[in-house]
């Protein structure tokens, strides 16, 4: 049986087993904030129906993770739910994050499109990166989308990024440097001679940009798995 570290709403790291799972498929309501990361994690599309059912209510931890959990399970229809539920969604958070993973779930060119397009709301375009803090499979366009927004952080071309507080501009370049990673980005980035020589080039000005240590030694750490 296997278990998972998930999240609740509270933040609180907590254990989530396979049997909890299980026990949430036999119920009709929303999944809990833990029970949607766990179902992620575990790649439990039997579980579509439960998440969709968490977009709803008033806990906007439980409602992002449900977003990010059908992202995860390549859940596509549940698009234009989340783009619907977003036209209603009081909280400007949740409804920007819905908008955000409907965008990615057209896929990561369409991603990288709204991203680089100068009037897209500046935090629509933080949040697409955002996404990548989830439990997404990341496909050799999530890669191409990824070292895209890495070098216009770098660049700080776009109008949104000219202007952006250090701490969020280290929050996205941290997103972006951890998701690139991950074993399932690594393995493309192995596979793939022209992406992996550009983000090396990026990796290395990093230091140049930002006094976070984090930043600095996964790109250490990230150049150094990539140069093996």
């Amino acid at each position: 049986m296997a278990i998972y570290e998930a999240f609740n709403s509270n933040g609180v790291s907590v254990v989530v087993s396979d049997a909890d799972l299980d026990e949430a498929a036999r119920g009709g309501g929303p999944l809990s904030t833990e029970l949607a990361d766990a179902a992620a994690q575990a790649r439990r599309a039997d579980l579509v129906d439960r998440l969709r059912r968490s977009l709803d209510g008033a806990d906007r931890a439980r409602k992002l993770a449900a977003a990010k959990a059908l992202l995860a399970l390549a859940d596509r229809d549940a698009g234009a739910l989340l783009e619907s539920l977003a036209a209603a969604e009081p909280d400007a958070v949740v409804a920007k994050s819905y908008t955000a993973v409907a965008t990615r779930m057209n896929g990561p060119q369409t991603a990288q499109k709204v991203f680089e397009n100068p009037d897209t709301d500046p935090q629509l375009a933080r949040l697409l990166v955002s996404n990548y803090n989830s439990h997404l499979q990341l496909e050799l366009g999530d890669i191409q989308f990824l070292t895209i927004a890495l070098r216009h952080y770098l660049a700080r071309r776009l109008p949104w990024l000219a202007t952006l507080r250090e701490d969020m501009w280290d929050n996205g370049v941290f997103l972006i440097v951890n998701a690139l990673s991950n074993d399932g980005a690594v393995r493309l980035l192995r596979d793939n001679e022209a992406q992996r020589s550009e983000l090396a080039r990026l990796l290395a000005a990093l230091p140049e940009h930002t006094d976070d240590d984090d930043i600095i030694a996964g790109a250490r750490d990230l150049r150094s798995v990539l140069s093996d």
